[in-house]
């Protein structure tokens, strides 16, 4: 590693610092706040099942991780190992605050040591009813190995003895199970709303599963595993890759522990016995917690009815090309105008009207569309398949290998196959995440495309929260070029020729490369060179080498970055000049956008691809421009927002620190998010 950089493990744990912050800021709404815990959480877990579970495999290679042109693994897992150390303390400090403006709220968290009098009669019939049969405890004996245990539940080691001290005790594992409410809402008693999570719920009814046997005493300690995510694919995307992918799902639940979570509290002697029938004593993947585990659950924390306690909801904001859609139809409009949707802010459900226009129009023969991830009750695959029932030819790209969704993927394929649609399972050899819809319309004898090209996912769950850009235009050379990379999903040796897309990995690189270039040619010939960027992570050596090539040329950079950030921004290296900021808040910031100044005729491009290896070449990403001179106004307005926020964006230092942006004595508030919805309802 010749040049600074910074591993992408180090900075997006620094990320989920950010996030962690949120979780401990009293402005921060306090329901939002606990959401904001359950997010790092979650965060957490997949970053060991992926990020960890890939520097272990690394360090396996000996020497031969150098060849990678990576940092030095074995010094990132120790980075990793103190960082997350760290953050557990704050995580802890954080959610006892939590617990206490609860109480003083009046919410209160009980456990199964303090269930009033009262509601003892009422929390055992729940029990029994909703909860035992769920229960089937494993008991442990000398001889015999534990089975399997799964990536995502929870565990509670039993420890059964009798309270005289004689005899000898017994142990058991149960699975606390996931498709029961992790928080459950008891009958108001008194002033103050009780809320328990299942586990101590389960503990309460500890005596009556176990009340046949010998033993009236229970202790039990939380436990909890997060396996290595890797599932290994190979090119054969025949039917039997459907076969390989339920093979890989299965194997990802039994692949080896990056992490066993444990209660602190566990006695050494029965903690030891786990660890020897799980094969774990002598494993370096042990991290000793607190008696609740699977923190994720907080997202959905319940609210109560407390309002009060939450973000004010805010109205979408209605867009004012699309104001006359009942009236004239999209594709009225859209032949007159392209139109920019701004999510969360604008109505996810304009994409679902169009596709559903789209599926009753006559004179609609074809779409087509990629899918990466979809909502669970997806009203987007129900309109395409809808379409296909009344005749028209619809082509769904799925992409099988999406991490996490492989599962629910396979299951929309075999849905749309039943309903018509034609599934193209994936392209061999490398991922595809563009965001592309394409609808072929025959107008006056005369065929014609309208296109839909997005930064994020067609998914009506995630658009409340990500904040994401969708352009629908009726371009005839974009369409065009959304056609082209459609043939080519169908016939991969076929490269697609393209007039204003960039696609990975084809040109992606070269495009980002000669756009640089050219601001860096600006710069040395006296001019005011300048690249504004908004993206999700970076973490390529060559575009990193390339952004200090640029800002030692005197190349203006602004970069506002989500998460995984490897530039070192050192007022004395390479990087300077180069200033970042980063947005945590209520919505998720996900779009990419692109601004190159072009000694002030700025060019704007919309992507699917952050500054990621794989993004630029095993995966197919999107890179399109913005040519609506309105509609690219309104991006650089956004851009400009975002930058201007002295509330919500943390400096991306040397350091990545996280401190805030300071505001100036007379400087007015910015809270970039709030104001760009107000930005945009101007506009409506």
């Amino acid at each position: 590693m010749k040049i600074p950089f910074r591993s992408k493990e180090t900075s997006w744990l620094a990320f989920n610092a950010r996030v962690l912050q949120e979780g401990t800021n009293p402005e921060v709404p306090l329901l939002e706040r606990i959401k904001f815990l359950g997010i790092y959480s979650s965060n957490m877990d997949e970053f060991f099942r992926v990020r960890v579970a890939t520097l272990k495999r690394l360090t396996m290679l000996g020497t031969r991780w150098r060849e990678l042109n990576i940092p030095d693994p074995n010094e990132t897992l120790r980075e990793v190992n103190a960082m997350v150390a760290d953050q557990a303390r704050d995580f802890n400090v954080a959610y006892d605050r939590a617990l206490a403006d609860l109480s003083a709220n009046g919410i209160e968290l009980v456990n199964d040591n303090h269930v009033p009098a009262k509601l003892q009669g009422w929390l055992t019939d729940y029990f029994r009813n909703e909860v035992s049969p769920h229960l089937m405890p494993i008991m442990l004996k000398a001889t015999a190995a534990l089975p399997q245990l799964k990536d995502h539940p929870m565990y509670l080691a039993i420890r059964l003895s009798k309270k005289r001290g004689n005899g000898r005790p017994a142990h058991a594992f149960l699975e606390i199970p996931g498709d029961l409410p992790r928080f459950v809402v008891l009958p108001e008693v008194g002033k103050k709303r009780l809320v328990m999570y299942l586990d101590d719920i389960i503990r309460f009814g500890l005596g009556d599963l176990f009340g046949h046997l010998p033993y009236d005493h229970y202790e039990s300690y939380a436990i909890k595993f997060t396996r290595d995510a890797e599932i290994q694919y190979d090119d054969d995307f025949t039917e039997s890759f459907y076969e390989k992918l339920t093979e890989g799902l299965k194997a990802r639940e039994e692949g080896l522990p990056v992490r066993a979570n444990y209660d602190a509290a566990f006695p050494k002697n029965f903690l030891n016995l786990v660890l020897r029938k799980l094969s774990l004593a002598k494993s370096d993947t042990l991290y000793p917690g607190a008696r609740y585990h699977n923190r994720k659950d907080l997202i959905s924390f319940p609210k109560l009815g407390r309002d009060d306690l939450l973000y004010p909801k805010s109205p979408p904001v209605f867009n004012r090309a699309l104001k006359r859609r009942e009236k004239l139809g999209f594709f009225n409009i859209l032949r007159k105008q392209d139109v920019l949707l701004h999510f969360p802010y604008h109505f996810f459900r304009r994409y679902i009207e169009l596709l559903r226009e789209a599926s009753i129009d006559p004179l609609v023969q074809e779409i087509w569309m990629t899918q990466y991830r979809l909502a669970k009750r997806s009203f987007v695959a129900k309109a395409l398949m809808a379409a296909a029932q009344n005749g028209k030819k619809v082509t769904v790209l799925v992409e099988p290998t999406a991490r996490f969704d492989e599962k629910a993927n396979i299951a929309w394929a075999n849905a749309y196959r039943a309903a018509g649609v034609r599934v193209v399972l994936g392209v061999p050899g490398l991922k595809v995440h563009s965001k592309l819809l394409l609808i072929h319309r025959r107008e006056h004898g005369t065929d014609r495309y309208y296109s839909a090209l997005g930064t994020g996912n067609f998914n009506e769950d995630t658009a409340s929260i990500f904040a994401d850009h969708l352009l629908l235009t009726s371009h005839t050379e974009i369409g065009q070029d959304v056609a082209a990379i459609f043939k080519f999903f169908e016939h991969t040796y076929r490269r697609p020729r393209l007039k204003h897309l960039k696609i990975a990995p084809f040109d992606l690189r070269n495009f980002l490369r000669e756009k640089i270039e050219r601001e860096i040619a600006i710069a040395k010939r006296g001019g005011e060179g300048r690249l504004s960027l908004k993206i999700n992570n970076i973490s390529d050596v060559e575009t990193v080498e390339l952004l200090y090539q640029a800002a030692q040329a005197g190349v203006k950079i602004r970069m506002i970055c989500r998460s995984m950030f490897s530039v070192l921004t050192d007022a004395e290296g390479p990087g300077a000049g180069i200033e970042a900021i980063g947005i945590v808040d209520r919505y998720l910031e996900h779009s990419r956008l692109l601004i190159f100044h072009n000694e002030g005729n700025p060019e704007m491009y919309l992507s699917s691809a952050d500054f990621l290896p794989r993004n630029f070449d095993t995966r197919v990403e999107t890179i399109f421009p913005v040519l609506e001179p309105k509609l690219a106004e309104q991006l650089l307005e956004y851009f400009e927002i975002q930058w201007r926020d002295n509330c919500k964006a943390r400096i991306l230092d040397k350091d990545l620190q996280n401190r805030f942006r300071k505001r100036g004595k007379n400087e007015e508030k910015v809270r970039s998010q709030y104001e760009i919805e107000k930005y945009l309802r101007s506009l409506s």
